[in-house]
């Protein structure tokens, strides 16, 4: 129950109480005046006509005179009886009147009942009594006077209970009206919303209430400010990357964990990875500022290609961005990528050296998680980068696999030699023989098949393993020279290599060393 109806339902019963307490007392009280000037009435004419019908009380042929002066007084109508009897209690004289008053309700002759008492006189004749007067007020007149006050007492106090009523509504409203007023505020302060109250009443204790509940939206307004700024100031440092204001490796971590959390929803969509082909490079030439125009420019293509999808894009690392597509239809994310290759050919300049940009992607579903998706994204990313078009995706590679995998299979092969060469003779347009290539295959663990070497030497390259691949494929190659008679009459070989393995200062000498060897037992040397 509210306040308000506690108060009224209160303040309601009190003033009943007041209005029929004050009916009842006024009308007793009139009740209790009115008999006892019946009383007084009563005797009053009962001595004074005692006195004068005493001359004639003792002889019968004056009995016509006391009965005049009876009349005279009894026609009057305030009397009820009016009875003389002789002193052995024979009624001499007799009148009465109907006791029942006029225009008043019976309950209210109930409930208020008039008890006019008796007044008695007694009559001397001479030295004896003659007789004994009996007076008795008529209570009709009473009853009227009593019912006309009881009507004005009732609707003077009615019209008192009312306008207390009236002040008791306003008197509420005026105390509820700031009360539910700070009950609002405290909601909105509930829900973030630090409106102050902007009508103060003057009651001084609702007044103090209502500028403590001021003074303290303010006051959380402020802290919630500043909280709001710091949680903005975490969330950018948690989880924005500074430079391209994308969402960070944590961002997109948690995007993908929510992506999975709910296996009743079956996600499909697309993972992209766009790999900065030549940001190495540019930051190691020409600056980080050039790095840094180089980072903003990629990211303004990627945003733009993936606002037509309402897709998001987060930079997880220095030289990647991803982009989560939701519920995309394989020929339309082909469609989409090829765009973005060409946009971003498009953008590149000549000190990218390795081109702008590189693409892989992974399509998902629900029977998938987030690290096997990042995994079959950045195995198509790696191999993409040997692609003409620059972008593959992972349904199109032969092996997916992680990085530690490929990292285990590539110590596999270089632990256990398991690298076969193949010679691949080049003839010209008149079918000379020009030179022969080298071709080296890499065996699987299982012996009768061979890794897809495509994928093998990016992610060789991405693991830094090129250089000690390249190393054992000369070792092979020379003992192939050295073993075959028909590889050291070839006149010219050809042999391809890393060019990380070129830059690789530790393992280079090695390479060279190797390369003489095998020079000396053919005419020349091709290297690409």
């Amino acid at each position: 129950m509210s306040l308000t109806r506690q108060l009224g339902i209160g303040f309601t019963f009190v003033l009943m109480l007041v209005f029929f307490g004050t009916v009842w007392i006024n009308i007793n009280s009139t009740r209790h005046y009115i008999n006892d000037q019946l009383a007084s009435h009563a005797q009053d004419t009962a001595t004074s006509l005692g006195l004068s019908i005493s001359p004639y009380l003792g002889n019968k042929s004056d009995l016509h005179i006391i009965d005049t002066m009876l009349n005279a007084i009894f026609d009057r109508g305030y009397y009820q009886s009016i009875v003389l009897k002789s002193m052995d209690g024979t009624v001499i004289l007799e009148k009465r009147n109907p006791p029942k008053p006029d225009a008043v309700p019976d309950w209210f002759t109930h409930w208020f009942a008039l008890s006019p008492p008796v007044a008695e006189t007694e009559i001397n004749t001479g030295w004896t009594l003659g007789g004994v007067l009996t007076v008795t007020s008529h209570p009709g007149l009473g009853y009227a006077q009593l019912w006309d006050t009881a009507k004005q007492t009732f609707w003077l106090t009615l019209g008192l209970f009312i306008i207390g009523i009236v002040l008791l509504a306003a008197l509420l409203r005026v105390i509820t009206v700031p009360v539910k007023a700070v009950m609002r505020a405290a909601e909105r302060i509930s829900q973030r919303r630090f409106i102050p109250i902007a009508e103060v009443p003057k009651t001084k204790e609702l007044n103090l209430m209502v500028r403590a509940i001021n003074k303290m939206a303010g006051i959380l307004n402020a802290q919630h400010k500043e909280l709001t700024a710091q949680a903005e100031t975490y969330y950018q440092t948690a989880y924005v990357d500074p430079l391209t204001q994308l969402g960070n490796k944590l961002a997109l971590d948690n995007e993908l964990a929510r992506l999975f959390s709910d296996p009743e929803e079956a996600p499909t969509g697309v993972l992209v990875l766009i790999r900065l082909s030549s940001l190495s490079y540019v930051n190691e030439v020409h600056g980080a500022q050039a790095a840094d125009s180089y980072i903003r420019l990629v990211a303004g293509i990627v945003t733009e290609h993936a606002r037509a999808l309402s897709a998001r894009v987060f930079r997880p690392r220095g030289a990647d961005f991803a982009v989560l597509i939701r519920a995309l239809p394989e020929a339309t994310c082909d469609a989409w990528i090829s765009n973005l290759a060409d946009a971003l050919r498009a953008h590149s300049q000549p000190s990218y050296n390795h081109g702008c940009a590189h693409i892989g992607g992974a399509y998902y579903s629900a029977d998938m998680n987030s690290l096997s998706l990042i995994e079959h994204a950045d195995a198509a990313l790696t191999a993409a980068r040997s692609t003409p078009q620059k972008w593959l995706m992972a349904s199109s590679i032969a092996l997916r696999q992680s990085h530690q995998q490929w990292r285990d299979e590539l110590a596999r092969v270089i632990r256990t030699n398991a690298v076969d060469i193949v010679l691949q003779p080049i003839q010209s347009m008149d079918g000379k023989l020009q030179m022969t290539e080298c071709l080296a295959r890499c065996k699987a663990d299982t012996g009768d098949t061979y890794l897809p070497m495509a994928q093998l030497m990016a992610e060789a390259e991405k693991l830094q393993i090129a250089g000690k691949l390249d190393k054992l494929i000369l070792d092979e190659i020379l003992r192939l020279v050295v073993q075959d008679t028909t590889a050291s009459s070839i006149l010219s070989l050809a042999i391809n290599l890393s060019t990380l393995s070129i830059a690789d200062s530790s393992i280079l000498d090695e390479i060279i060393t190797t390369l003489n060897k095998i020079r000396k037992l053919t005419s020349s040397i091709v290297v690409e």
